[in-house]
This record gives C-alpha cells, structure tokens and sequence, in this order.
C-alpha cells in the first residue's frame, strides 16, 4: 500500500475533523472546506450527504484536494436542480446528474462537464413494505411487475427536472406506464429530511433519493426496497455516468489550474475508495454517524461499489445518458435532446485527463 494513503483510524479521523472551515454562500448549507493559504473553489449539491458525493467529502477529508493544490468549499442548497447556480458567480462546480446540465447546454449556458465520479444511478426507489407485500413485490421481482406496483401511488421527488423524478419517469415510460397518469409525482423540499417526514407524515407512499436517506426510510419508516439501484438496477442503467462535476466555460477560462487540481483530488479519492475499501469505510462510518450499525453495513456494501474507477467523462457512457435523457422529455412532452448536443460540445474530457496524467 502506497505510504501517502496509508492511514491509521485516529489519523483519518483526525483528518475528518478537520474538515471545518466552512463556505459563505448566503442562503445555502455548508458542508464542508479545509482551510488553506490555497486557490479556492466552491461546489454545490443538492443534499448536504450522501454517497453520491462522498468521493469529493472524503477527497477533502483525507487531504487531496489540499495536496492537488486547491481548497474546497462544499456547499448544499436542499433544491434538486442547482446549475443556474454557476451562473452567478458564487459556484464554481455543481455536482449531479447529467440531465438537468444537458438542458442547460441546450438552452444555450455556456457549461461543460468534465468529472465522472459515480457510475451507477444510485438514486433508490422505496415504497412502504406494507404496499409492496400487498402486491406481492420485492425488489428481486421482474423490472416490469416492480415498475406496475407504482400505480396509483404518491411517489416524492425532489422536484422536475432533477434526477429523482427523471428515474421514476425512466421506468415508467420503459415499461409500458405513464408518470403523468399511473401514479403521482409529489415534489418535496427539505433535502433527505423533508423526504423521510413526509412519509412518516404520510403524505407519499415512497420515494426516489440517495442512500443513506434510502436506508433510513427502510430502518425508521417501514418502507422496503423496490429499486435498490446500487445492486439491482434496470439492465440499461447497469453502467451509467450518474453523478459528474459541471461548471461554466469561463470559469475554465479563468481557473483552469483549480480545475485540474480538482479532479486530481477527485481521481485520488476514487483510487482509494477502489483500491483500499477499508481506508473508505473507516471516513465513512464518521461522517454517516448516527446510522444504526447493521443499516450502515448495509448500505456500505451497496453503495462502495457506485464509484468511477477514473474521473474522465467517456463519450460511451454520455451517449446512454442522452438516450435516457430523451426518454424522460418525453414523458413530459419535451422534445429529444437535439443532435447538436454532441459529446465535444457539452464535455471537456481534458481537464481530467490533465489531471490522471500529472
């Protein structure tokens, strides 16, 4: 094992606690930042944790981003669709999924991706247990049968257009249902935590976010898994860019060298997170603190597996991104993506590979 990644608990820990200064951005909740005489960034994502952005929060953690040369300032705004943030001024790097990104681009803002950091559309779909023993359904069920359970129930998301609401109109569309008729699409605010009140409040039937606000509906709430996505996804999202990092073309004019030293960091955490599972586990338990013991491991063992072995963006994974993207438009009455929206045109592969190879 490498001495720089070689790390004993209290040392990680140590180097989780330092994780303290914090971002500034009015309104918003910071997440996370170390606090160094370095160039500085700042991210934004929808939820303040979860596993889809743990690789940035434990690249911070663990000290990348500082060795890569640049600090990190992780911000969460609680909104499921944040890339208008970018063109303020305030947000360097918006993570998520590729969806609401790809609008942007064709509408004309002037963004790019250029980090993948999740491979799997590890956005889960659970249902109280009660309603899927009704209709005889787990998550081992047909694809076809699980998406037919959705019928007449009250589903929340985070809102149109976010990836929440794009998977249940994915399914629903690939499976013969209509997400504008078959069940309802409720938008909730308030992050994890407004979506696990408002099952317990009863006001949805179930939901489609990110563990750990998954597994805590299934430990708390009574729900089940009905697309546990991490392990038992659709065919087509076996292998997906689900979460990635975009910013604005002239932040790359401007800060390129941050940029780079980003995805430096981001490529180390992947490279630890893969390689030393137990180095990932040992942050993990810290800064999902609170989870009961059995539901971590169990969420550990799915979600471990959900990351991008490189942080380049492949023209492979962004042509099933487009595919679905379309599919979900049209289940609104959108139109396709349009062909102009090619893989030159909305990626920047380079400022990753800059960084793999430096």
């Amino acid at each position: 094992m490498d001495k720089a990644h070689t790390l004993s608990r209290r040392t990680l820990l140590k180097a989780s606690a330092a994780v303290a200064a914090t971002a500034t951005v009015s309104g918003l909740h910071p997440v996370a930042a170390i606090a160094q005489d370095l160039p500085e960034l700042t991210t934004m994502r929808s939820t303040s944790k979860s596993w889809l952005w743990a690789a940035e929060d434990f690249a911070n953690a663990m000290g990348y981003f500082k060795d890569a040369g640049v600090t990190v300032n992780s911000i969460a705004s609680n909104r499921g669709t944040n890339i208008a943030a970018l063109m303020g001024g305030d947000v360097d790097i918006v993570l998520g999924s590729p969806g609401e990104a790809m609008r942007a681009r064709t509408r004309g803002i002037e963004i790019k991706s250029f980090i993948a950091s999740v491979n799997r559309y590890a956005s889960h779909i659970v249902v109280k247990k009660e309603t899927l023993d009704a209709a005889g359904v787990t998550d081992a069920s047909p694809v076809a049968e699980k998406a037919a359970a959705m019928k007449g129930l009250r589903m929340g998301t985070t809102g149109p257009g976010a990836a929440p609401d794009a998977l249940l109109r994915f399914i629903a569309v690939t499976n013969g249902l209509n997400p504008e008729r078959d069940f309802q699409l409720v938008p909730i605010t308030g992050g994890g935590q407004g979506m696990i009140a408002a099952l317990g409040q009863g006001a949805i039937d179930g939901f489609c976010l990110s563990s750990p606000t998954s597994d805590m509906a299934v430990d708390s709430q009574g729900a089940a898994y009905l697309f546990n996505m991490a392990t038992n996804p659709p065919p087509f999202l076996d292998v997906y860019q689900y979460i990635g990092a975009t910013t604005a073309e002239a932040t790359i004019a401007k800060k390129r060298d941050q940029l780079v030293a980003y995805a430096a960091g981001i490529a180390a955490a992947l490279k630890t997170i893969n390689a030393e599972p137990d180095t990932f586990k040992t942050w993990a338990v810290e800064w999902f603190a609170g989870m009961d013991p059995a539901i971590f491991e169990a969420a550990f063992a799915n979600n471990s597996k959900i990351y991008a072995e490189t942080p380049v963006p492949t023209a492979e994974l962004f042509a099933k991104n487009v595919e679905f993207i379309s599919k979900v438009n049209e289940s609104m009455g959108a139109p396709a993506l349009p062909d102009s929206l090619t893989f030159e045109a909305f990626v920047d592969p380079t400022i990753a590979e800059e960084a793999v190879s430096g």
